[in-house]
C-alpha cells in the first residue's frame, strides 16, 4: 500500500508521523479475519493513537470506537496514526507477540521506522520509497500547503479547505486543533494526522498575521480592529 507514502515535510516534523496499516488477502486469510481486525485496532488503542479508521466505514473523527469495531468487515482497511515513535515500538512490540496473521505496513521516516521494527522483533521483508513529484509541479499548491494534504493519500483534503481552516485560525475563529479537526473528516480511511496538521495550521496563521502586519506598517491601510483580532486570536 503506498498511499500513506507521500506525506511532505521536513525530517523534524516527519518523526512524529506514524501510519501503521492492517489488512487481511483476499483468496489467503481474508475468511474469518474480523476477529483478528479487531483485535488489531483493540490494541492500538492502548498506545494512544492520534488518528485510527477503517477505509470502509471511517476515522475516529466520524466514528467512535465502538461503531468501528462493530462494523468490522473481512475486507476491512485498518490505519492507525501515531505522533511518537515511542508509541509506535510499543505498539509493534505487541503486535509481533500476537501474530495475528495479517498484512501489516508501517509508513514513515524508513531508517526510524526499521529501527522500531528490530527493537520490536520483526522483520520487515519488503521497503517501499517515494520517489517524489514528477512533471508540471508549478502546478501544485505550495509546499506547507501540501504538507497538510498529502497527510491523506487518497486526496480528499482540499487545499482551498487547508487555506480556510488557516484563515479562521488567523481570525481567531477556531482554535489549530479544531482546525486540525476538521480538515481530518474528509479522510475516511483515518490516516491524517491532527496533531501535526494544527502544528501546521498554526504556522500558517501566524505567517498570515505577519505579513498583514508587514503591510500595516509599509503604509497599506493602516491597522484595522479585525487585524487587531487575529493578532490575539491565534490559538494551538
Amino acid at each position: 500500500m503506498s498511499h500513506t507514502l507521500h506525506r511532505l515535510g521536513k525530517m523534524g516534523a516527519l518523526e512524529g508521523d506514524w501510519i501503521v496499516l492492517a489488512m487481511s488477502a483476499r483468496g489467503v486469510n481474508r475468511r474469518g479475519s474480523i476477529p483478528r481486525l479487531r483485535r488489531f485496532l483493540r490494541m492500538s488503542l492502548k498506545h494512544g493513537p492520534v488518528n485510527f479508521g477503517d477505509m470502509r466505514a471511517g476515522s475516529s473523527f466520524t466514528k467512535n470506537p465502538r461503531e468501528l469495531l462493530s462494523g468490522m468487515r473481512e475486507d476491512s482497511l485498518l490505519n492507525v496514526v501515531f505522533d511518537s515513535e515511542k508509541a509506535l515500538r510499543r505498539f509493534l512490540e505487541e503486535l509481533g507477540k500476537a501474530r495475528l496473521g495479517l498484512s501489516v505496513v508501517v509508513s514513515g521516516l524508513l531508517e526510524r521506522g526499521s529501527r522500531c521494527a528490530r527493537k520490536a522483533g520483526l522483520l520487515p521483508h519488503t521497503y517501499a520509497m517515494s520517489l517524489g513529484t514528477w512533471g508540471r509541479t508549478n502546478r501544485l499548491p505550495d509546499e506547507q500547503t501540501m504538507e497538510i494534504t498529502t497527510m491523506c493519500g487518497h486526496g480528499l483534503i482540499s487545499p482551498r479547505y487547508v487555506h480556510l481552516m488557516a484563515g479562521k485560525v488567523a481570525a481567531g475563529e477556531m482554535s489549530a486543533s479544531e482546525a486540525a479537526s476538521e480538515l481530518a473528516k474528509p479522510c475516511v480511511c483515518g490516516a491524517f494526522n491532527p496533531v501535526r496538521a494544527a502544528e501546521l495550521l498554526g504556522k500558517m496563521a501566524r505567517r498570515r498575521l505577519k505579513s498583514a502586519r508587514s503591510r500595516d506598517s509599509h503604509g497599506d491601510g493602516g491597522s484595522s480592529p479585525s487585524r487587531s483580532k487575529r493578532a490575539a486570536g491565534v490559538r494551538s
